[in-house]
C-alpha cells in the first residue's frame, strides 16, 4: 500500500479521486490536470482496492 496525498483530474466529467501511487487510473493523470485533494468526489474503486 502507497497511500499519497488525495489528488483528482480537472477535466470536465472527473467522478472519482485517488490516494494511491499505485493506482493505474490515477496514474495516467496528466501533470497539468493533476489537482490536489478530494474535489468533493468519491475513491476510486481501484484506490479502495488497494487500500
Amino acid at each position: 500500500m502507497s497511500k499519497v496525498t488525495p489528488f483528482h483530474s480537472k477535466k470536465p466529467g472527473t467522478t472519482v479521486y485517488h490516494d494511491n501511487n499505485q493506482c493505474t487510473e490515477g496514474n495516467n493523470i496528466e501533470r497539468e490536470n493533476k489537482v490536489s485533494g478530494t474535489g468533493g468526489l468519491s475513491k476510486c474503486s481501484r484506490c479502495k482496492t488497494l487500500s
